[in-house]
């Protein structure tokens, strides 16, 4: 049914086209070139993960040459936020833990360290739904900087490190203080799903590294992700696009080299240090659209697909049903300052889409790159459901990205 209603506003939506470009590539190619958007690798996908559009085009370094690929990786930054959800519900699946498990029960009851008592009722669902009280990033700035020195300087991208000892240095340093809202207030917190992520590690006796590859990557197939920089040789030709610094107007761009401190700490790889090439993160996310048994009880498939606070967030999706056309869709956008990406779910049609970019400058109000990623999305979504959805989906994800409460 879904694929049937799909396939009729796939046909009705070719007499809406924008832009009135042949063929995604010729939209590309225009737009990378016009916006200054450097690359993009950008697909849309029905529930079965079947590819409905798919393309690439610019460089994966500004005016080096090399082409992007459609196995090239791209940093997920928040748009990570989700999958570290996912593998938690298999984890809650398996009884290991639960949703309502405290801060208190875990690091205080054990002795593991002292928990500030206004922290002692934070849930692990509330870590990874930005309602567990946890600061935000102007407070750890401001007062948690020994902190953001001490985790850089514990990073490393070694395959076997042991993040594990970092991890309950940055939880005992949030936790130990007041809480910065009550809890179920939303704030978008920075080290929240790290705290999350670190409760789960102490729950299995295993690392968040092994959790996310014994109970996502593996079973879905997602080998084009890892953990981390999606690479750190500087050499060239490039191996994978490197992330890229700009002005607002695309006038000033510079390629940042990759290295092992440029993009975020490992221990805090839980909060936003994923990376995934396009097709693995269709697998994960055709699997939402799925709701797939055989992965998880329809129960927590449920529970997931709804959101914890303030009704908008929870388990790392924003979530929105302000419009009936769409119904409800699930999104999230994500950089470490120099890369972007972006997916959609839209569960009433059976489709997504995801799109990665080696720069950020997407996410400056007004600037130049923000305007041709608009037209980027909203063309794939005109062409997959409509002008109306188009310009919704791009409507969606231009008031998430340039509001200041959601820094990805």
């Amino acid at each position: 049914m879904i694929q049937g209603v799909y396939l009729v506003l796939l046909a009705i939506s070719g007499c809406f086209c924008q832009d009135d470009f042949a063929t995604l590539q010729e939209m590309l190619d225009h737009n990378v070139e016009r916006y200054k958007l450097i690359g993009v690798d950008v697909g849309a996908f029905s529930a079965n993960g079947e590819w409905l559009l798919r393309g690439q085009s610019g460089e994966r370094v500004y005016q080096e040459g090399t082409p992007i690929s459609d196995k090239d990786m791209f940093i997920m930054g928040s748009a990570g936020k989700s999958m570290t959800s996912t593998m938690a519900a298999r984890v809650v699946a398996q009884g290991f833990i639960n949703w309502n498990t405290t801060t208190k029960e875990i690091f205080h009851d054990t002795g593991l360290f002292d928990v500030h008592e206004s922290y002692w009722p934070s849930t692990l669902e509330q870590f990874i739904s930005h309602g567990s009280g946890a600061p935000g990033l102007d407070v750890v700035v401001d007062e948690y900087y020994d902190m953001v020195d001490y985790i850089f300087n514990k990073t490393s991208w070694e395959a076997d490190f042991d993040n594990r000892p970092a991890r309950v240095f940055l939880s005992k340093t949030l936790l130990e203080n007041e809480v910065t809202v009550p809890q179920g207030t939303y704030l978008y917190s920075i080290g929240g799903f790290t705290v999350a992520g670190t409760m789960l590690e102490l729950a299995t006796g295993k690392t968040y590294e092994q959790l996310m590859m014994e109970e996502l990557f593996e079973p879905l197939g997602m080998d084009g992700c890892g953990f981390g920089p999606t690479t750190t040789d500087p050499s060239l030709p490039p191996v994978q696009p490197w992330g890229h610094l700009g002005d607002q107007w695309g006038v000033n761009i510079a390629a940042v080299t990759p290295g092992p401190y440029a993009n975020v700490a490992s221990p805090m790889i839980p909060d936003g240090g994923l990376h995934c090439n396009l097709d693995s993160w269709n697998n994960y996310l055709a699997m939402h659209l799925r709701e797939d048994e055989d992965f998880l009880p329809k129960d927590i498939w449920e529970y997931i697909h709804n959101p914890i606070t303030q009704n908008f967030y929870g388990f790392g999706w924003m979530f929105d049903s302000s419009n009936p056309l769409t119904g409800k869709t699930l999104n999230h956008g994500g950089t470490d300052g120099h890369n972007f990406a972006q997916c959609f779910l839209i569960p009433r049609f059976g489709v997504g889409i995801n799109i990665g970019l080696n720069q950020a400058g997407v996410m400056s109000q007004g600037s130049l790159q923000g305007a041709g990623f608009g037209k980027v999305l909203e063309w794939v979504g005109t062409h997959m459901l409509g002008k109306e959805i188009g310009a919704e989906l791009r409507k969606i994800a231009e008031d998430t990205m340039y509001d200041d409460s959601l820094p990805h």
